[in-house]
């Protein structure tokens, strides 16, 4: 995975959503927090990195690369 990130050609902000979402595990809000932006662009930035990373999947013959998200696993109660 590190180098499929490292090879995907992510933005400085791209990477540091991913690495809050994903690596951190934390929700976009808080993320979103963190980087001073709404969680609009958080989901926005992780998507983006998300589809570039598949395509260096893709590019490599992994066959197919798929992620699941929940927009309702995101919301806080």
């Amino acid at each position: 995975m590190h180098s499929a990130i490292n090879s995907a050609g992510l933005t400085d902000r791209q990477t540091e959503a991913i690495a809050w979402v994903y690596g951190v595990d934390l929700t976009q809000e808080k993320a979103a927090a963190i980087m001073g932006v709404t969680q609009q662009a958080v989901a926005k930035m992780a998507d983006e990195a998300v589809e570039k990373i598949a395509v260096v999947y893709r590019r490599w013959d992994y066959g197919e690369v798929t992620c699941e998200y929940s927009e309702t696993s995101q919301q806080v109660a």
